[in-house]
């Protein structure tokens, strides 16, 4: 039987992730988090060019800082909507679809700046405490 510390890797502390953004994530963790966040392809490709336009993408493997820390509210943020819609499939929906407390746009969309981010961890806050949305 494994033990807990097998079971269940480590949260990853705020310092650890911080210091991976300030030294250039791997554009492959960008590309990951949109395959996860996004099950089309062509979306992903999308939310990829979002954040790091074509052509420095295909010359540089590494992110920015504000492109890591873009990436780290992305993933962070789909992680977060997965635990209160109960599914990775309901947190896609979510992640997708425009909502009336972000004026109409996109999760995805918002969460490409630290305000918009913000507000969307505002109406998962109120989704996961059944305040209305």
């Amino acid at each position: 039987m494994l033990g807990v510390s097998e079971a269940m890797p480590a949260p990853l502390q705020p310092s650890h992730v911080e210091r991976a953004i300030l030294e250039g994530l791997s554009s492959d963790v960008l590309r990951n988090v949109a395959r996860t966040i996004s099950s089309d392809p062509i979306e992903a490709t999308r939310l990829v060019h979002a954040i790091v336009p074509k052509s420095s993408l295909s010359r540089r493997g590494r992110l920015t800082p504000a492109q890591g820390e873009q990436t780290e509210r992305l993933a962070r943020l789909f992680v977060y909507a997965t635990r209160v819609l109960g599914s990775a499939d309901d947190a896609r929906t979510f992640m997708y679809r425009p909502h009336p407390e972000l004026d109409g746009r996109r999760p995805v969309d918002a969460c490409l700046t630290e305000i918009g981010g913000r507000a969307v961890e505002g109406v998962l806050d109120a989704l996961a405490f059944g305040l209305p949305v």
